[in-house]
């Protein structure tokens, strides 16, 4: 696949990384120099600035379009069931032409927030998908399979995947509860709790606590961080729904299972003085995971929660370490995060790290090697930045902890930022009322969320094709082409991107 802007060659003359006592020195020295490189570019901020919102903007609305190219009736497949959506339209080398539960629920609950937000021209197509997704739903609820709502993928004429999977996968179920208690609440169909939606919370009631159950990459089983971070916000919006509409005995079922998910389970995946842990109580599958470091993590925040505080929310300060080890440990991983800038529409525009998902990775795209960066992961870390300033912006002040500094200081270099600047925050309450630094930090927060969407527009194709992966080596498109889920990562990303400039403006 086409590389989305000019030469994929190194601009920053960097020492290779050895494993001696040297290598703290030499990612010093690599650093500074990325530092002094962008210097240059900074001095032309706004014109990046401009640049790079204009790709954004083309990007997204080329997304919205291929991800409906991506659902049935849309999808040039009249075998394909009206609901289905596919993960990518690749049929061989990988095999992608399927519809995964977990996958299809994402998207959609993307496509409910271009409509809630009136942030697209197709509406008409966009309820439509929607609704053919309802009826999709409720014919593989009644579908009987070896593990039942625990499948995690189907063929697209809506017939069950009989072949040898990772399953079963317990997360696609929460999630799809989730985008249809918000379709029952956008359109007024309460009528879809007792028809659909208590099908898929009394399952997870019953599965939440067992072990055997696999990832979202499909490669290990056990308890799952993201899994239950999907449950247990399914579980609550589950029964906040059955209780208006006056079931008490489901909403306290729902209630009381998701309160054990929050006090018996989630704590569980801390990981003190680090990160937050991917899988516990693990019981099969790959053993190589030893960091128990993985975007999934990054994920599960994104995906089910809100603002800034609680439990493991974007400013929590468990998640903003693991943020920044996530960026740490895939700094120096891919040879593609040895350039420190791209150029869109002939504009000079620094990039950030391209991440994959997690460092043991050996998943290659169509088989088995050394893992690469992927799209929608680095569209998740622009978005992590635009919704950690979103929820400052919300609260109304920054609480400036040890850990978001050492967020903070670690990105200067990439963009031309002094370190120094960070050291009187230390622990300071930064208030809106102080509108100078507050929105000093917002702004930095959206320039750190927009060094990550330039290095996902510096490997998308000149034609808006987006892919799973990217060639560690050369940074062309690698994998699954058009997957559904690199594009709805970049919408998401972008929606908050919106958000956070109107506030500042």
């Amino acid at each position: 696949m086409d590389s989305a802007n000019n030469e994929l060659e190194d601009t920053v003359s960097e020492p290779k990384l050895v494993a001696s006592a040297d290598t703290a020195r030499l990612v010093d020295e690599y650093r500074e120099v990325r530092r002094s490189q962008n210097q240059h570019f900074f001095q032309h901020h706004q014109s990046a600035f401009e640049s790079l919102s204009s790709w954004i903007n083309d990007q997204s609305q080329y997304a919205q379009s291929r991800i409906l190219a991506n659902i049935a009736p849309f999808a040039d497949d009249p075998s394909a069931m009206p609901g289905a959506v596919c993960a990518s339209p690749s049929r061989a080398h990988p095999d992608y032409y399927y519809s995964w539960t977990r996958d299809s629920a994402l998207v959609m609950g993307e496509i409910l927030n271009w409509l809630e937000e009136d942030n697209s021209t197709n509406s008409q197509q966009l309820n439509i998908a929607l609704d053919s997704y309802i009826g999709f739903t409720r014919h593989l609820q009644s579908l009987d399979t070896r593990y039942g709502l625990g499948e995690a993928k189907f063929n697209m004429d809506g017939t069950a995947f009989t072949k040898s999977w990772c399953n079963a996968q317990t997360d696609g179920p929460a999630i799809r509860a989730l985008v249809l208690i918000r379709l029952a609440e956008h359109w007024g169909k309460e009528s879809l709790f007792e028809s659909l939606i208590h099908i898929d919370l009394d399952y997870v009631s019953r599965v939440w606590w067992q072990n055997t159950h696999c990832d979202i990459w499909e490669e290990s089983r056990g308890l799952h961080f993201y899994t239950a971070m999907a449950q247990h916000r399914a579980l609550r919006a589950g029964a906040e729904l059955a209780q208006r509409l006056g079931d008490w005995e489901a909403s306290q079922k729902y209630s009381t299972v998701a309160e054990k998910i929050e006090t018996l389970l989630l704590p569980r995946f801390k990981n003190h003085g680090s990160h937050i842990l991917t899988t516990i109580e693990w019981s099969g599958g790959l053993s190589s995971k030893v960091s128990n470091l993985d975007t999934q993590v990054l994920l599960a925040s994104l995906h089910y929660t809100s603002g800034g505080q609680g439990m493991y929310s974007v400013g929590s300060s468990e998640m903003v370490s693991t943020v920044l080890a996530i960026l740490r440990r895939f700094e120096f991983m891919y040879d593609i995060n040895r350039v420190a800038y791209t150029e869109i529409s002939g504009i000079s525009v620094p990039i950030g790290v391209a991440a994959g998902r997690y460092p043991e990775d050996v998943y290659n795209g169509v088989g088995s090697s050394l893992g690469n960066p992927w799209s929608l992961v680095t569209s998740a870390l622009a978005e992590y930045h635009y919704r950690l300033a979103l929820a400052y912006a919300d609260a109304g002040y920054f609480v400036v902890s040890p850990e978001l500094i050492a967020l903070l200081k670690w990105t200067a270099p990439y963009i031309q930022g002094n370190t120094e600047q960070f050291d009187s925050l230390q622990h300071k309450v930064v208030s809106d009322s102080d509108d100078h630094e507050f929105r000093g930090l917002l702004s930095y927060l959206l320039a750190t969320g927009d060094l990550y969407m330039a290095r996902v527009a510096r490997h998308t194709g000149r034609d808006h094709t987006m892919s799973e992966q990217w060639n560690m080596y050369t940074g062309f498109g690698r994998g699954a082409i058009h997957l559904t889920w690199s594009y709805a990562a970049h919408t998401a990303a972008a929606r908050a991107r919106s958000k956070l400039i109107a506030i500042i403006n």
